[in-house]
């Protein structure tokens, strides 16, 4: 569309420049101000579109300003992009199925892995379609198709809208991660938890990143504190493949060892190595409590427990099953720290809880 094509002749306030401020903020309070014009300056003037005007109106802003004057002349228009999904679903859904439409998403870079109710099944694309125009920086819209499978975790997507594509790049406190799509599980809503953990770590300390899946704990730890080494254990063979390219991508081979395996497995052989472990497991994470413990060095060291609970009493589960868990492996137990990392369901949340293990030399 060129220039021409683009201009309308609408009504318009012209004022002095001295004076526009004050009567931009009249007229929005007013709500008068026309959305899909742009304000237009000439000289030492300034000319708003507006959508209608009462002489009451008028009269107020003549009191701002003597210059104020009504014109009509030609406004270039401005593209108007709607804020939310649910704006840009307007008109092509029922007021029924916006009300269904979600709101939040899980961001990969130019990459949002979105969760569609069955409410809205069949309106997979307009949904895509609705999030690229709202939020500009993203390319590519998958949904996800189905809970975490199998042993591997991996978190089935399907392609909706934008550009289809097989990995995501993400970043986070200094790393960068290639994230190959329903093949691994991944959460960037754990990003918070990674930094804290990060700034827990002393100068020197091993640390455990269980169920490391493409390595954001362990390399994040790497940029982010003083930690001598991690051990990365994952079961996934892509997610350890992508873990491998992302520990090259962010320069930290020297601080990170990747390794494929079974967690439980692996128990004998790392019993006692380490001062921290850390346990980001999505489901199941009480049936490696025993082992996580078992990792940590006799004279002591920190587990952080994750688990998915109800939202009334949260910690009453998760403490039983550390004081068992401990009991079961011969260990003292303090808790240092709880609290709820996000919401998962209406009520259900995620909570961590820091505990730190020892051997009675008793």
């Amino acid at each position: 569309m060129n220039l021409l094509n683009n201009l309308m002749d609408t009504k318009g306030i012209e004022v002095d420049k001295k004076f526009a401020q004050k009567v931009r903020e009249f007229i929005l309070e007013e709500n008068i101000l026309s959305k899909n014009r742009k304000v237009k300056s000439i000289e030492q003037k300034v000319i708003f579109p507006i959508e209608k005007i009462s002489q009451k109106q008028l009269l107020k802003l003549k009191k701002i300003s003597s210059s104020v004057k009504k014109v009509t002349t030609s406004f270039e228009s401005r593209v108007v992009y709607s804020r939310t999904i649910k704006e840009a679903l307007k008109g092509k859904l029922s007021e029924k199925e916006i009300a269904f439409a979600p709101s939040a998403y899980d961001s990969l870079g130019d990459v949002v892995i979105i969760e569609i109710p069955k409410q809205l099944k069949g309106k997979e694309k307009l949904i895509g379609e609705a999030l690229l125009k709202v939020k500009h920086s993203i390319n590519s819209v998958y949904m996800k198709a189905g809970a975490h499978k199998g042993v591997f975790r991996a978190e089935p997507v399907k392609f909706i809208a934008g550009i289809r594509k097989k990995q995501a790049i993400y970043k986070e406190h200094g790393a960068i991660f290639k994230i190959s799509l329903g093949e691994v599980f991944f959460s960037p809503r754990l990003a918070t938890e990674r930094k804290r953990i990060s700034e827990k770590i002393k100068k020197g300390e091993i640390v455990a990143a269980l169920f490391a899946g493409v390595g954001p704990f362990p390399i994040v730890f790497a940029k982010n504190s003083k930690m001598s080494k991690a051990v990365a254990i994952e079961l996934n063979p892509r997610a350890v493949e992508d873990m491998r390219e992302n520990i090259e991508l962010n320069n930290v081979s020297l601080k990170v060892e990747p390794v494929l395996g079974d967690v439980k497995k692996l128990t004998k052989k790392y019993a006692g190595k380490f001062d921290r472990a850390v346990m980001p497991l999505p489901k199941g994470g009480e049936n490696f409590l025993e082992d996580a413990i078992r990792y940590i060095k006799p004279s002591g060291g920190v587990v952080h427990y994750y688990q998915f609970v109800s939202k009334e009493n949260p910690y009453e589960v998760p403490l039983k099953q550390i004081k068992q868990a401990c009991a079961n492996v011969g260990r003292k137990s303090r808790v240092l720290f709880k609290r709820k990392v996000r919401d998962f369901a209406p009520t259900i949340i995620q909570v961590v809880v820091d505990f730190k293990v020892w051997k009675s030399t008793q």
